[in-house]
This record gives structure tokens, C-alpha cells and sequence, in this order.
């Protein structure tokens, strides 16, 4: 009985790589991935030797865009604690504008499984002697703009660069007083 020829793996190039990663992008973007399962993926994209092993990693997405939607996006969304805490984690739509405000309250924003509403997800944060916490994912893009007298900002940057072609969350914090920590999950 003869035996099935084995056809060798073929390398994977960077542009492949890349090309991945952006089925991935899209696929946060659709509400397909969360943000920590975009970070895995992209994490064993950058590190894949194979086609094959690119090929695994997309294999549950779909290979063409979906056809356009009617939907109208998400509208602004305005949270606030005020003297509370307010706790945001697991599944949840984040919207491609929010504002959370925090006057002598705590908020926390895990991100990990949040599903976002575009590419470009901008959150305002007005703090206002509070405390603010949002923890990213691994290999998003984040940038942290404002502040205000009295304000301290702790960002702990990642211990991997973001990918290209990644989810960006632009951070405007303001008000007096307060701190806000941006950082990424434990471990």
C-alpha cells in the first residue's frame, strides 16, 4: 500500500504575515475577535514560519469583507461615576466615542474582550480628583494626550510593539486632580 505523498510546508513571508494581520484588524473591528484574542492571533502571526500556520489562524474568519451594512453606528456614550465605582469587563461594545467621568469615583475599563466600533476608538476621560484604570491588550496601539493640574498618569507601556494595521484607542484625559493608569492585563 503505498503512502500519501506529504507536500513540504512553505514559508510564510512578511507580507503574508502582514496580510494576516489584517484579516485579524478587520475581524476586532467587526465584532468577530475580542481585543485579547486579536493579541494572540497577532502574536502567533509574527512569530508563524508556515503558511500553514497562518492559515490556522484566520481559518474561522471570513476571507472577504462583509457586504455593506445599513446599521447606523454606535452614538456617543457618556458614563459617569460620581462618588461610585464603575466596572466595565468581559463581552462589551465599546462605541467609536465614549466619554467616562469620574468625579471622586473609580472607573475600570477592561478592554481584553471589548468589541470596538472602528479602527479608531477615541475614549475622553474627565477626571476629577478619581481614579481611572483602563487595562489595553497586548499589541494595540494606544495614545495617551491632556492632563490636568494635580493629575498624574501612569502608562506602562507593553512588552510588545503594536502590529501595523492594529486597532488604535486614542486616550484625551483631562480635569483636576485624579489619576489615570493605562496599562496591560497580568499575566
Amino acid at each position: 500500500m503505498d503512502e500519501p505523498t506529504r507536500q513540504p510546508a512553505i514559508l510564510a513571508g512578511d507580507e503574508e504575515r502582514e496580510r494576516s494581520t489584517e484579516l485579524l484588524s478587520r475581524a476586532v473591528v467587526e465584532g468577530r475577535l475580542t481585543l485579547e484574542e486579536f493579541s494572540e492571533r497577532v502574536g502567533h502571526a509574527q512569530a508563524a514560519r508556515t503558511r500553514e500556520e497562518l492559515a490556522t489562524l484566520t481559518e474561522d474568519l471570513p476571507a472577504a469583507p462583509p457586504a455593506a451594512s445599513t446599521e447606523v453606528a454606535a452614538p456617543h456614550q457618556r458614563h459617569v461615576a460620581f462618588c461610585s465605582r464603575l466596572v466595565r469587563s468581559g463581552p462589551w461594545e465599546l462605541a467609536a466615542s465614549s466619554e467616562f467621568r469620574s468625579i471622586f469615583g473609580t472607573i475600570t475599563l477592561d478592554l481584553s474582550q471589548a468589541r470596538l466600533a472602528g479602527s479608531t476608538v477615541e475614549l475622553e476621560i474627565f477626571n476629577l480628583f478619581g481614579t481611572v484604570t483602563v487595562i489595553v491588550p497586548e499589541s494595540i496601539q494606544v495614545n495617551v494626550s491632556g492632563g490636568g493640574m494635580f493629575a498624574s498618569q501612569v502608562i506602562q507601556p507593553p512588552s510588545s510593539r503594536p502590529v501595523p494595521g492594529a486597532p488604535t484607542l486614542r486616550i484625551n484625559a483631562r480635569g483636576p486632580g485624579g489619576t489615570l493608569y493605562v496599562r496591560s492585563k497580568s499575566p
